[in-house]
């Protein structure tokens, strides 16, 4: 063997054995990242099959309580249904007996004060006219001025 292929050979050697004394630690860090890596992943699964489940049973609860909120609504519109046809007949009771009531009351009233009128004016005409007589007052203005 010449000199110059054991120079080569021994080149070759060397450089495969720095490559690979470069390349173990590398793998091995790769290794330990990626190692690292996966157990953060099922930390994470676990967490979020967590957060599934949780999420599940908050949208069942809701939809519970969405059907509870929604029963109760069907029963307030009954409700309201109900009071507003009582509302009604009321108003209709209240118009039929208004109209009824109403007209004899009023002509009572009108009856009442045309009476009281009446009366005042037999009074006036018996007792106060009677003694009342006009009268001429000074003015401070200066003008004269009739009173009653």
């Amino acid at each position: 063997m010449s000199s110059a292929l054991q120079v080569a050979l021994f080149l070759a050697c060397m450089s495969i054995l720095c490559l690979v004394s470069v390349l173990i630690p590398l793998l091995i860090l790769f290794y330990l990242q990626v190692k690292r890596i996966a157990r953060q992943m099922d930390e994470v699964k676990s967490d979020l099959e967590e957060m599934i489940e949780d999420s599940r049973t908050m949208i069942q609860n809701i939809s519970r309580l969405s059907t509870h909120a929604n029963q109760q609504l069907d029963e307030l519109d009954k409700i309201v249904g109900i009071a507003r046809r009582w509302l009604e007949q009321a108003d209709y009771l209240v118009e039929e007996v208004g109209s009824a009531v109403e007209l004899p009351v009023l002509k009572a009233l009108r009856t009442i004060k045309m009476l009281r009128k009446t009366w005042e004016f037999i009074v006036d005409a018996l007792v106060g006219r009677s003694q009342q007589t006009d009268h001429k007052v000074n003015d401070p203005t200066g003008m004269d001025t009739v009173q009653k």
